[in-house]
């Protein structure tokens, strides 16, 4: 990031912390300063913490803050033995070790050879935010470097499909979106059409949380979004992708529903990781 906009982003959060009077808390956020997008800065501004990736100073709690899909910066944060580092062992979040570790919580996968397989298979890099999804008809040779999928039919009408977006921090969900895209463009980064949805029971089962939050655990994961399928053949939910430096509320959410929503994420933040 810029060192003009990393000085703003400091200056911004220190002169709304003073407005708010003493005791303010602060948060180390590190390698990298969230950007203006991230969920984290947001909740930080709702909540008037200060947020900085210098590690000097006394701080409240720390944050692996690595935008990599393969980690290496972790070594620094080892040194913090007397407070949380939320997501210092998440050192990965390849979609192909994504998948391992779903077939590990859920006992199924998505992920299919499609040397062996017949019928048409999803194609896509196993780095994140690549946003290279397509469909490939199967049999194939397989490339290095991308992942193979079975198709997970998540339709909800005859022209939409509807993927979930999940927050958890520490094992709590405070509510998830549901966002829609058309059938024909079902890899398009930014969904059309997104909805807050706050009765998170109405759309997974305790089951499912539970197994969610097996592949918290295994994966090293305090706090993540995860991007969730539901056949609706099977009538299973697939985890295909997982966010440890989670942008947010999604672009095209009412405005209300993102108050509501960053309302949510911070109430949530404040009782999991600072009370």
């Amino acid at each position: 990031m810029p060192w003009p906009e990393m000085l703003s982003k400091d200056v911004s959060h220190l002169m709304s912390n003073l407005m708010k009077g003493s005791g303010r808390k602060r948060i180390l956020c590190y390698p990298h300063y969230p950007s203006r997008g991230a969920t984290i800065y947001r909740i930080a501004k709702e909540l008037g913490i200060e947020l900085s990736n210098k590690p000097t100073g006394k701080f409240d709690l720390v944050i692996y803050w690595e935008y990599a899909t393969e980690r290496k910066e972790w070594d620094l944060l080892e040194g913090f033995t007397t407070l949380q580092v939320i997501n210092l062992q998440s050192r990965n979040i390849g979609k192909d070790y994504l998948d391992h570790q779903m077939r590990k919580a859920f006992g199924y996968s998505t992920q299919v050879d499609p040397q062996n397989y017949d019928g048409k298979v999803v194609k896509k890099s196993i780095q994140n935010a690549v946003h290279d999804g397509m469909f490939v008809e199967a049999p194939f040779e397989k490339e290095v470097g991308f992942i193979y999928q079975r198709l997970v039919d998540s339709s909800v009408s005859e022209s939409e499909v509807m993927d979930m977006r999940i927050p958890v921090m520490n094992k709590f969900i405070p509510h998830l979106y549901r966002a829609y895209r058309s059938s024909n463009e079902r890899f398009v980064n930014v969904p059309p059409r997104v909805e807050l949805e706050t009765n998170v029971d109405a759309m997974i089962s305790p089951e499912e949380k539970n197994n969610l939050f097996k592949l918290c655990d295994s994966m090293g994961l305090d706090y993540v979004e995860f991007d969730v399928l539901r056949d609706c053949i099977d009538d299973r939910i697939y985890v295909v992708d997982a966010n440890n430096t989670p942008q947010g509320p999604p672009k095209n959410l009412s405005d209300a529903e993102k108050r509501q929503s960053i309302e949510s994420y911070a109430r949530c933040f404040k009782q999991q990781f600072l009370s």
